[in-house]
């Protein structure tokens, strides 16, 4: 699913960096989970092999998810979906639906509205087969068969609970600082005051932050070990650079 700020294309990049550091890993945690692009490729390599701990302090999201493990509610869920989009018949229903709080409209803004954010494109364009296909999609496999943990709680006191804990990953994808956030739910970025507080460097747990590398975030982590890639956002076509920031020691 289409969702902002998610790693979807950067995996490999990642993957690449972390690799060597699992090998004593028995548990990963994405406080700031969204997509849970990572945990998902991480299962793709290394099936059966790790705890998954997803959190989001978005509640619809992790509903979304808890919903998606019951195979034939999922299935029922989508047909309402498929039900619901093919009303849309103009810019003003698109509107209504996507301003309601509930899963339902967390789907039809998520899906679609995120391909082409303004463009209010109508259940005519994307219809029933477009939507059919989130009944096989591969991260189901994840969330049906590994042990992943689901949580809807704060990050930072889930970065508290297993910061010292040398058997865990942290994998760490806040709101960018310097980004229009206006997208999330809630897009507090108080962790950022709690890393400024507390050195990475001097916590037991592996961590690894991924981010867009700008002048506050190469200050506020001076010193750390880290490396840069480059990212083109599919939408925009924007080319931006992302910084991957670990507490390995140098």
């Amino acid at each position: 699913m289409p969702y902002y700020g998610n790693k979807r294309q950067e995996v490999e990049k990642i993957y690449e960096v972390i690799k060597d550091r699992l090998f004593d890993i028995d548990t990963i945690i994405e406080p700031f989970g969204g997509s849970g692009a990572l945990s998902y490729y991480i299962s793709t390599l290394h099936p059966g092999k790790f705890k998954y701990i997803i959190n989001d302090n978005n509640e619809i999201l992790i509903e979304l998810y808890r919903l998606s493990r019951i195979p034939d509610k999922w299935d029922k869920f989508i047909d309402k979906i498929i039900e619901l989009n093919n009303t849309i018949l103009c810019k003003e229903d698109y509107q209504k639906i996507i301003k309601d709080e509930t899963i339902e409209s967390f789907i039809i803004k998520h899906k679609i509205y995120a391909i082409r954010p303004g463009l209010y494109p109508t259940g005519k364009k994307y219809g029933k087969d477009y939507l059919e296909n989130m009944k096989k999609a591969p991260i189901l496999d994840f969330l049906r068969t590994e042990n992943v943990i689901l949580l809807s709680t704060d990050a930072n006191a889930l970065i508290k609970q297993f910061m010292d804990n040398n058997k865990a990953f942290i994998f760490l994808d806040p709101p960018y600082l310097g980004t229009d956030n206006s997208w999330y739910k809630t897009p507090t970025t108080n962790i950022y005051e709690y890393l400024l507080d507390n050195d990475i460097c001097l916590m037991n747990a592996y961590i690894v932050l991924c981010l867009q590398n700008n002048w506050i975030i190469k200050l506020l982590f001076k010193g750390k070990n880290n490396i840069t890639y480059d990212k083109k956002y599919e939408t925009t076509k924007k080319l931006i650079t992302h910084i991957i920031i670990d507490n390995t020691k140098k």
